[in-house]
């Protein structure tokens, strides 16, 4: 056989299990007990073998997983064993079996909920989300399926509340594992055998009420051929190529606070008061135990999703407002938020309550040119530069708005600002600016106008006065370079 004919381990890890349940269905005593330990042992090898040789990634997970199918294997020896005992009754078993099934159970919850953190950092509101709608159809299992027989078959409180409780917890995994399996195309195969997993297992545990004769407390044995087939898929999922995706978790979709959305969540907060409501008025009995149980669990679960999604909400919020009035490449204030600034601080000066307020308008040199040389990418970085070197010199007080593609606005209220900052503006500007292998020469044109205190002038008027000064710094410049380079060639002809 060719190695690409080869069957899967995964898929003959599942045909293996499918093997052990015909052979748990075909035979009985001790030997249909030892397909039970076997169905178990088998998984929990593989995956001890797994972990041996460093194979899986998360070995917490895995680890809870081969806890958990070990004590499984213990409740199904000490099964093994009340079995061959000639004076054991079928339908009691031993303490051990009582024990460590629920231990097993838990542990198995564990393993589930490890498996799921990754998906939990970054889609904790889907996986709530999705939890919240399985408990609320684990509901509605409950209360026509399974509430009904265990009633019929006299169960005790303590028995319906351990089967609730299962049943809920079941689903909730359930739904949590499935979300991750929809979202996670990646590691979907991996994931899609754990949900299988953990279906056939809420399968198993509804299908163990439904079955149960009440007279004699056995169920049906095709019943156990669910949780073999759970186990082998359990097993598949680890050793499945996908299973390593499992743990780097996955990107969500938009996760939007809609109408639909909260409908949802609002049906299934109101279905448990619903389906007691609907028992009172038909029955004159009232289920308390699912009505205590599903509240304790749904509630908190759809306020959580509900805070989530109104945080998420105001989160978007605060970003589109960000952006409205900030420059985005830079992250300064943008020409509206700046001349917001400006306006503000103009008001305060004309009635006296601000010492004074100093407009800088600065067009950066040879962008443009930059630009055209070397990229749009090289003229970023100078204008980023640029603008951090603004508040690095300026500090936090001074307002700092991008006015265009090459032009900044600084607001700075107060007393003049003098000759001195100007001068340090223009020392931090002129330093050349790295951008890879390039070394990219700056500086700036200034403008500077003053309104004092008690002065009044429009926001128009003080941009224009400051641009008009920075005109004038522009020709200055020009003039000082050609007379520099009339210089350097008279010095070479000399």
């Amino acid at each position: 056989m060719k190695p690409r004919d080869r069957v899967p381990t995964h898929a003959v890890l599942v045909l293996a299990g499918v093997a052990v349940a015909l052979t748990f269905l075909a035979s009985s005593g001790v030997l249909r007990a030892s397909m039970l330990v076997l169905a178990s042992a088998i998984p929990l090898t593989i995956v001890l073998v797994l972990l041996a040789r460093r194979r899986v990634r998360r070995a917490a997970s895995w680890t809870l997983l081969c806890a958990a199918l070990g004590v499984l294997t213990v409740n199904g020896l000490a099964w093994v064993v009340d079995v061959s005992r000639q004076d054991a009754d079928p339908a009691q078993p031993g303490l051990v079996v009582d024990v460590t099934l629920p231990i097993g159970y838990l542990l198995l919850f564990a393993a589930a909920i490890a498996i799921l953190l990754p998906f939990a950092r970054r889609d904790s509101g889907g996986l709530v989300e999705a939890a919240v709608l399985w408990l609320a159809c684990a509901s509605l299992l409950w209360t026509v399926l399974v509430h009904p027989a265990l009633v019929a078959t006299g169960a005790p409180l303590g028995v319906r509340l351990y089967t609730l409780l299962l049943i809920v917890l079941v689903s909730g995994i359930a739904g949590m594992v499935l979300r991750a399996a929809l979202v996670h195309r990646a590691a979907r195969p991996a994931l899609a055998y754990v949900c299988t997993a953990v279906l056939l297992t809420l399968v198993g545990n509804v299908a163990i009420v439904l079955t149960t004769d009440a007279a004699t407390g056995l169920y049906a044995p095709w019943v156990a051929t669910l949780w073999i087939l759970g186990y082998s898929c359990l097993a598949a999922a680890a050793v499945h190529s996908t299973h390593a995706r499992v743990a780097e978790g996955a990107e969500p979709p938009s996760d939007r606070l809609g109408p639909a959305r909260l409908t949802t969540l609002g049906v299934a907060l109101g279905l448990n008061p619903l389906l007691a409501g609907l028992q009172e008025a038909f029955r004159g009995d009232v289920d308390w135990l699912l009505l205590t149980v599903g509240t304790v669990l749904i509630v908190p679960l759809v306020v959580a999703r509900i805070a989530g999604l109104a945080r998420r909400q105001l989160e978007a919020e605060r970003a589109l407002a960000h952006l409205a009035t900030h420059d985005e490449l830079t992250g300064l204030e943008n020409r509206r938020a700046g001349l917001e600034q400006l306006h503000g601080a103009l008001d305060r000066v004309a009635d006296g309550r601000s010492a004074g307020v100093t407009v800088l308008f600065l067009d950066v040199d040879g962008l443009k040119q930059i630009n055209d040389t070397h990229g749009h990418g090289a003229g970023d970085a100078l204008i980023t530069t640029v603008a951090e070197r603004l508040v690095t010199t300026l500090g936090h007080g001074p307002c700092v708005a991008r006015f265009g593609g090459d032009e900044f606005l600084v607001v700075d209220e107060g007393g003049p600002a003098g000759d001195a900052l100007v001068a340090r503006l223009r020392a931090c500007l002129d330093r050349p600016v790295p951008y890879g292998d390039l070394v990219l020469g700056t500086g700036a044109s200034i403008g500077v106008h003053h309104v004092g205190a008690g002065e009044r002038a429009t926001t128009a008027e003080a941009v224009a006065r400051a641009d008009q000064e920075m005109y004038a710094d522009k020709r200055r410049r020009t003039a000082e370079r050609a007379r520099e380079r009339a210089g350097d060639r008279a010095g070479v002809e000399a």
